[in-house]
Formats: C-alpha cells, structure tokens, sequence
C-alpha cells in the first residue's frame, strides 16, 4: 500500500513539473516575442528593419516583390512590435486614437471595427479607417487596414495601406483572414 501510494505522489509530481515547464517554455521571452501574419501568397515580400532609438521598439517593413508588383493592391506592410516592460501599451482605445490622428487630417475619415476578441485577457482588433490618405494622396485615396494584439510580453500593430479603389470585398476579405489568423510567437 505504502509502495503504491508512493508511485502515485511521484507520478503527479511528475505531470506537474512537465506540465510547469510547458507553460514557461510556452510563453515568448520578453524582448523576443514577435507577431506572425501569414502574407497572401500571390506575391513574393521582402522585409527591411526599420531603425530605432531604442531597443524596446521593433519595425519591419515588407514590400511586395516580383513580377506585377504595380498591379498589387497593397504594396507594403508594417509590423511594429513594442516591449510591454518599457512602454506599457493596451489595444483598447487604439481604434479611437489613430481614427482621431487621421480625422486631423482628412475630417471625413470614417472608422469601422471589424473584429475585436479578447483571449486569455488580452486584447486584439482588426480596424479600418475609410477615406483617409497615404502620404502623397489626397483625402479619401486610402483605406488604412489595422490589426493590434497584445501579447504577453508585447504590444503589436500591423498596418497596411489599400488605395480605395482596390478596396474590394475579396481584397478587404483576403486581407482580414490574414491578419486574423496572425499568431504571436
């Protein structure tokens, strides 16, 4: 009874540690976890680092590659990836801010949520701003397409700009699987 009592104290101690060190390899390091989107295939991306001041912030830029690359409705895509531990940053309310920064400029601007899910307490959105520029368009030129998540150590944001003309509803649908089905590493 005794023998027996003791291989099921050890065979539970041993499901937890297992189970302990699951959960603290299951979570990023800080300062390394990074955001995934699976890009449309059509095309070939390429990315480029964007430089910073400080170590707490990361961009890449990727732009669309290859053959027909002036025919691609959306020519380039930037991740930014911040450390929670240096800029303490939530998704709530992101809508509303950059809406507000971007009606500055274009008072017409319009914004739509397309999907807001919160797992395990933190947050993500998937957001457009309609009739908004690009930076040599005019007003109403733009749809600006956002998706930010909160991940346990980092804060991310995927921004992506589509001339309005080429905001279809398969281009729109397209690009809102992909950011939804993004995961953070």
């Amino acid at each position: 009874m005794k023998f027996t009592m003791l291989r099921y104290q050890s065979g539970c101690l041993l499901v937890a540690g297992m189970l302990l060190v699951f959960l603290a390899n299951a979570q990023p390091k800080p300062g390394k976890e990074t955001i995934e989107v699976p890009f449309p295939p059509e095309y070939r991306w390429k990315s480029k680092a964007i430089p910073k001041d400080t170590k707490g912030i990361r961009s890449t830029l990727y732009t669309v590659s290859g053959k027909n690359t002036e025919n691609a409705p959306v020519q380039t895509v930037t991740i930014t990836t911040i450390d929670r531990r240096y800029y303490p940053m939530k998704a709530e309310g992101s809508p509303q801010e950059k809406w507000e920064y971007e009606k500055a400029g274009c008072p017409e601007a319009t914004l739509e949520v397309i999907d807001r899910k919160v797992t395990d307490g933190r947050t993500a959105i998937l957001y457009a701003i309609k009739s908004t520029r690009s930076a040599d368009g005019e007003c109403g030129s733009t749809v600006l397409l956002t998706y930010v998540a909160e991940g346990p150590t980092a804060f991310h944001t995927v921004e992506l700009a589509i001339p309005t003309q080429h905001f279809t509803p398969s281009v729109s649908q397209q690009w809102y699987h992909a950011l939804l089905q993004s995961r953070i590493e």
